[in-house]
């Protein structure tokens, strides 16, 4: 069992410029938790083979933070993976190179993960650059074949005293895990490697052997978008892998003969439709998914044994709770705009205190 503490693993490629940006911040943040609630934080660098001067610079300018590379660039997932391993703490916060914390985003998480059944917790997510909410809770609805996972929620003025909010995955970038828990499942999935669904797989996973995610409306983070992958691989790239690792993840996760069935349909419609759009990237998504069958049936047979709900069950408990009345719907017209200011205090936020759901 992992010793009690806040372990934080910033996962970075050839990033260099953001860490010197939001590293900072990071370290701020683990200041301030290990002053408000005593226990040992430690910051960790988990690197996917840079060739950039990321560890001269660390080793240089931060020496206290640990630094862990790979010879061999292997994607997000394994790189995450081997943070986590490597952490001597109970509490693993996963986060982006390319976001900013303040002393509020990381005791509000935490006292989720003193329940046994919580697997990780996620905040808010602010756009660095506008201000502008981008995430938050996340409900899944399974339609024409396929399960969506951006219709999302928020709560405006979170009260001191709330019922816990549960949400269907935790951002590998930006969010709190409990180390064994995270271990025992196996990590990040890394067939789907270099990037793409492996945060919503995990959850799922988790979600399905009787673990819960949850929302925590007072915790906040702000995100620079797309500033590692976007900024360095082709849009049609992209979306080819992000297509692929959608398709195994449903292939992994569905459970009924009827959401099969819905599934295949609506993959022969986008296979026979795409290339009348021009966008022959999605025929290379499925035979690169389809390359994996074999691996993706061990793994849902392995699974399988250890599963205590439904994805249909894990969706309509989501749902449920947007009848609560301080829960919205989160879209372009109801996104706040909160432009990052810095460090804040903990005098604004207190712990939550210790209950069952």
């Amino acid at each position: 069992m992992s010793a009690a503490g806040l372990s934080i693993v910033v996962t970075n490629w050839n990033g260099r410029a953001l860490l010197e940006r939001f590293l900072p911040s990071v370290i701020d943040a683990a200041h301030a938790f290990e002053a408000a609630c005593g226990q040992p934080t430690e910051v960790l660098v988990a690197d996917d083979a840079s060739t950039d001067d990321s560890e001269s610079w660390l080793r240089t300018r931060w020496p206290a933070v640990h630094f862990h590379s790979d010879a061999r660039q292997q994607g997000f997932a394994p790189t995450a993976n081997r943070g986590v391993r490597a952490a001597r703490f109970s509490l693993a916060y996963l986060v982006n190179n390319d976001v900013a914390l303040t002393a509020t985003t990381l005791l509000p998480l935490a006292a989720h993960l003193r329940h046994a059944n919580v697997f990780a917790a996620t905040g808010n997510a602010y756009d660095f650059a506008t201000g502008v909410l981008r995430g938050a809770g996340q409900r899944g609805r399974f339609r024409r074949g396929f399960l969506g996972v951006h219709s999302r929620f928020f709560v405006p003025s979170p009260p001191v005293q709330m019922q816990p909010l549960i949400t269907l995955y935790a951002t590998g970038g930006s969010s709190l895990f409990d180390r064994d828990t995270f271990l025992s499942l196996g990590g990040f999935e890394e067939m789907l490697a270099p990037y793409g669904w492996e945060d919503v797989e995990l959850s799922l996973r988790a979600w399905k052997q009787g673990f819960e995610v949850r929302y925590e409306p007072r915790s906040a983070i702000w995100h620079q978008f797309s500033s590692t992958i976007g900024s360095q691989v082709s849009r049609q790239r992209a979306t080819a892998v992000y297509d692929r690792n959608r398709l195994l993840t449903h292939w992994l996760h569905l459970d009924t003969y009827g959401q099969e069935a819905a599934h295949a349909l609506g993959v022969s419609v986008k296979l026979l439709s795409r290339p009348f759009l021009g966008r022959m990237e999605y025929w290379e998504a499925f035979a690169q998914a389809l390359a994996l069958w074999d691996t993706v049936q061990a793994r849902r047979a392995e699974w399988r044994k250890k599963q205590q709900h439904t994805l249909a069950e894990v969706l309509r408990k989501i749902d449920q709770q947007m009848s609560r009345p301080e829960v919205r719907p989160l879209d372009a017209f109801s996104a706040p705009i909160r432009p990052y200011a810095g460090s804040e205090t903990f005098s604004s936020v207190e712990a939550e205190p210790e209950r069952t759901p």
